[in-house]
């Protein structure tokens, strides 16, 4: 598997697990079942009576997961392929600003963009006040991995030697470097 890859699943993976466990935290802090927000994704396949399901069911909860982990699969890819297409001022504000960008175009696809009947079963169940917890959640998710797990480059100059992209001044740099932790350059005779 390609670095690539990789980083694109624990993206989606990580986001998704943030979202479930945010939308569960919703749920009980409202007086409802933590499942049922989790079950409420699942009314795109079985109508507005999954979101009455206040237990965890396969049928339910488990589809509910499957569609927000496809769901956030989908913005994890959208955070991952945006990140390959910018130069950013620095590694922290720029996966935090490209988070929170993915986050509020996730919310307006959700309940502006796409019917009813695809939204994230959120609204069928929680407040209104709960949607900046649920989709400030997503953000973290999907720029939390880059900083806990050491396959995510964080310097552009090593970003750019890995792809082949470095500049003249890059370029000379790596050669510098590398001659000079190989003992390349002339010894200069202190005497």
């Amino acid at each position: 598997m390609n670095n690539n890859t990789r980083q694109f699943l624990i993206t989606g993976v990580v986001s998704s697990l943030t979202v479930a466990a945010t939308a569960a935290v919703c749920g009980k802090a409202e007086g409802q079942s933590p499942w049922r927000p989790i079950n409420a994704i699942s009314h795109i396949v079985w109508e507005k009576r999954a979101a009455k399901i206040n237990r965890f069911t396969l049928q339910y909860t488990g589809m509910g997961l499957l569609l927000n982990v496809v769901a956030c699969g989908f913005w994890a890819w959208l955070y991952r392929r945006w990140g390959r297409s910018i130069e950013a001022p620095g590694p922290f504000s720029a996966s935090v600003g490209r988070g929170i960008a993915i986050s509020v175009l996730a919310y307006v696809t959700d309940y502006y963009i796409v019917p009813r009947r695809f939204t994230p079963g959120f609204e069928l169940i929680l407040s209104r006040a709960s949607f900046p917890w649920i989709y400030g959640a997503l953000a973290a998710g999907l720029f939390i991995p880059e900083f806990m797990n050491p396959v995510f480059p964080h310097d552009r100059l090593d970003r750019r030697r890995l792809n082949g992209s470095a500049d003249r001044r890059d370029r000379y740099k790596v050669r510098h470097e590398k001659k000079r932790l190989s003992g390349g350059f002339p010894k200069l005779d202190s005497a």
